[in-house]
């Protein structure tokens, strides 16, 4: 009778230890339920404390926007509270940034490229930005498009001489919006438009002081696309360039581009100056 009991008393031991361990995982449970209660809510009491009113707005980067622009373009209102003036992000909480400011800085301002909104402890919101800056007009509808290098449009300009930028011929637009990329019909001629100007930037950087001195890209009034077989420049309002195959157009071609503008031309030459008429290049006056 006494082993009987004895057994009987073992059977149920795994069954008490297994009713312990749920009763600790459901206590453990409902205590972390309670400290993040409880973090939680000091989180948002300090949150919503004068600890995180905007004290004072700083902004960098900017060149084409003045300070007071982006930060009006931003929402931030100083003397607001930070966390009220946000919708609820788990990223921008961890990190003290405002995504919703970054996003109505990106809608609000085509020029810039990138935007963080930071604020500290001492109540200071940094806004960082980069700005894109623009490289060409697009002709659209008796107006131009101001693009950067990566063909998205900066604004629309009535005055190609204010913008002092060459122009992209044979582009055409499929209407456009501020801060995006330019839709066109023909996009292997932004294609080209993107690799001749990164081609020409490139020679002028690499070639030191004298690229400096005697550089390609600021002399250029335009550049035809629309054969990308025969990309051509317009120099100095009297130089036509035929560059040929836009593929075929290296850091050497623009080079010797500059050595036969600058010290083999006279600034009173008018023509065309050929690439693609054979091995080497030839010059057609006027």
């Amino acid at each position: 009778m006494k082993i009987h009991e004895i057994t009987t008393v073992a059977e149920y031991q795994p069954q008490r230890k297994h009713k312990r361990k749920k009763r600790k995982k459901i206590l453990s449970f409902f205590k972390f339920i309670l400290i993040s209660g409880i973090f939680a809510a000091i989180l948002v009491c300090v949150g919503l404390s004068p600890l995180f009113s905007v004290n004072r707005i700083e902004v960098y980067g900017n060149k084409h926007y003045n300070s007071n622009e982006v930060i009006e373009a931003s929402g931030l209102v100083i003397g607001n509270n930070w966390f009220k003036s946000n919708s609820v992000n788990l990223k921008g909480i961890l990190t003290f940034r405002s995504i919703d400011a970054e996003n109505l800085l990106l809608n609000r301002c085509p020029y810039l490229k990138s935007a963080i909104v930071k604020i500290d402890f001492t109540g200071v919101v940094r806004i960082e930005v980069t700005e894109r800056d623009p490289v060409a007009l697009v002709p659209y509808m008796g107006a131009n498009l101001v693009i950067d290098n990566e063909c998205f449009v900066l604004a629309l300009s009535s005055n190609a001489e204010d913008e002092k930028l060459p122009v992209i011929k044979g582009v055409d637009c499929e209407g456009y919006t501020l801060g995006q990329a330019l839709p066109t019909h023909n996009p292997k001629c932004l294609e080209a438009f993107r690799r001749v100007m990164k081609v020409i930037e490139s020679a002028d950087s690499n070639s030191g002081e004298r690229g400096k001195e005697y550089g390609i890209k600021g002399i250029i009034n335009y550049i035809d696309v629309s054969d990308l077989d025969n990309i051509k420049l317009y120099l100095d309002s009297r130089i036509l360039v035929n560059l040929g195959n836009y593929k075929d157009i290296s850091e050497y071609r623009i080079n010797f581009l500059r050595e036969i503008f600058y010290f083999q031309l006279t600034k009173e030459d008018k023509g065309l100056l050929d690439f693609a008429s054979g091995e080497y290049p030839s010059f057609i006056p006027d």
